[in-house]
């Protein structure tokens, strides 16, 4: 080889070699934007809106990595959006959604910021999200209908994951400070904070997940909500036959000391009064689901069931209550990074969530689209 054209080449692996060791800047981001009616069964009230992260939360990120010997040191730093107002997610929070910097190497992954739980479906922490066919996506379709902590989100967090072993991983977390705030003080006793491990394996044509979630509520705490220990344990499975079209679904969810009958169910959490005794509502929640797979659509639909009590009722008071979805829904692929999606889902409530001003005994029907870069 000439001597030039060996100088050209040696240049050349130098420089590719330089480029590979580089550190990786990515902007990214989701918009989803949507129509949804909704009928209130015990108000007779019926509302048609446009709204924002129907199916995923809208918003916008920027992550990076760098090698650093064999080990990669990166960052995630991701702020919500309401994409029909463009207004921020979380006032006074710009990278509300996640806030994460890591350390990952062949022994695993150690990192610290604000993230989600892994048993929820919330940052890229999550190990949940795809254990059900509306993947945790609109109002009452997803596990939020029946469960808590599905949309966890936890500042001041330290996690480790471990690596796949045989299909295998597990990992914990520790908040400092929960989700009662996001500061903390000079007594770890006055903060409260949350802790939540799981186990995965995922093998050639199913899956299985399970977690327990534990907030121990910090002596700060004031409210006349529930202050013991609130709990929560999820177990759930998904399986492909043979690899084909069809993939079915079923989970369980047991709660103990919440003060909220599920993550979807704000408008009547509220109203619920406590004895100051310190319980709270404690439930079983359980799921079937499934989603057939046809060229570029996926067809859903998944039945929920949740039965509980509130422990910390005044005594005389209504204490039982029940919640049944049941959701219908198709995904659409336009390309790779665009989806338009119709779903419509029935949420019946008894005894507690089934009163003169009860807002989630509903009927939502969503349509719209959305879109990844």
């Amino acid at each position: 080889m000439k001597p030039m054209k060996l100088a050209a080449a040696l240049a050349a692996v130098a420089l590719s070699g330089a480029a590979a060791a580089a550190p990786s800047i990515t902007m990214y981001g989701v918009v989803d934007t949507g129509l949804q009616y909704t009928h209130v069964s015990n108000r007779g009230v019926d509302t048609l809106e446009m709204n924002s992260g129907n199916y995923a939360g809208s918003r916008w990120g920027v992550k990076g990595e760098e090698k650093i010997g064999p080990s990669t040191v990166g960052f995630i730093l991701e702020s919500g959006l309401a994409s029909d107002t463009g207004e921020q997610g979380k006032s006074g929070s710009l990278f509300n959604r996640e806030s994460q910097v890591y350390v990952t190497g062949s022994w695993g992954t150690i990192g610290a910021g604000r993230v989600g739980a892994f048993t929820s479906g919330s940052s890229s922490l999550s190990r949940y999200w795809d254990f059900e066919p509306f993947e945790t996506g609109y109002y009452d379709a997803g596990l939020q209908g029946t469960q808590v902590n599905v949309w966890r989100l936890n500042s001041n967090t330290l996690y480790y994951v471990s690596p796949k072993m045989n299909g295998f991983e597990f990992g914990g977390q520790y908040s400092f400070t929960g989700y009662t705030s996001d500061k903390e003080t000079n007594g770890m006793a006055r903060d409260s904070h949350f802790g939540n491990i799981y186990a995965r394996w995922d093998g050639k044509n199913a899956r299985v997940i399970a977690g327990v979630e534990a907030d121990f509520i910090g002596h700060d705490y004031r409210d006349t909500d529930p202050n013991k220990t609130r709990w929560s344990a999820k177990l759930a499975g998904a399986w492909s036959p043979n690899a084909g079209p069809v993939t079915l679904f079923a989970g369980y969810n047991y709660y103990k000391n919440q003060d909220r009958f599920t993550d979807s169910t704000w408008d009547d959490d509220y109203k619920v009064v406590y004895d100051g005794s310190g319980r709270g509502l404690e439930g079983h929640a359980f799921f079937v689901g499934g989603r057939y797979s046809v060229g570029a659509a996926n067809f859903l639909a998944q039945f929920q069931f949740l039965t509980g009590k509130n422990k910390g009722a005044v005594k005389g008071d209504e204490d039982d209550y029940k919640r049944y979805v049941g959701s219908l829904g198709v995904h659409y692929y336009f390309s790779k990074r665009t989806m338009g999606y119709g779903v419509v889902s029935y949420a019946k409530g008894t005894g507690l969530l089934d009163t003169d001003t009860t807002e989630t005994n509903r009927v939502v029907t969503t349509v719209g689209v959305t879109h990844w870069f």
